[in-house]
């Protein structure tokens, strides 16, 4: 479970398995109550989530054009080392944007495309 592949990115969670995180969802309706759930439980359908935790609209239209292969879900976490995270389906972190990053949209449209292909 230690294992680490080289994806072209030194953040460290990058290329290693995305840990299991209680996810608290969001919905666009605020009278509407929060789902909890757990991050593998997103992997439950064979597309790959992006996870943005701090709701950064800029990483949610990065991957707009994705939307036939990835899901991406806006989650309230107890993580504090990262704001949105990209899981291919195997679990394995592809992209992560850490805390009050600036979003470069670049290497996340990159491993959109490695992972998801062309854009719809």
């Amino acid at each position: 479970m230690d294992a680490r592949y080289d994806l072209g990115d030194d953040y460290r969670l990058v290329g290693t398995l995305c840990p299991d995180m209680k996810l608290t969802l969001e919905r666009p309706d605020p009278d509407v109550v929060t789902a909890v759930t757990r991050s593998a439980d997103l992997l439950r359908e064979g597309r790959g989530p992006l996870l943005d935790l701090v709701d950064r609209a800029e990483a949610r239209d990065a991957a707009a054009a994705w939307t036939g292969r990835v899901n991406t879900v806006t989650a309230r976490t107890g993580r504090v080392d990262v704001d949105a995270l990209l899981i291919r389906p195997d679990g394995c972190v592809a992209w992560a944007l850490p805390t009050g990053q600036d979003l470069d949209a670049t290497p996340l449209v990159r491993a959109l495309g490695t992972w998801f292909g062309q854009p719809a």
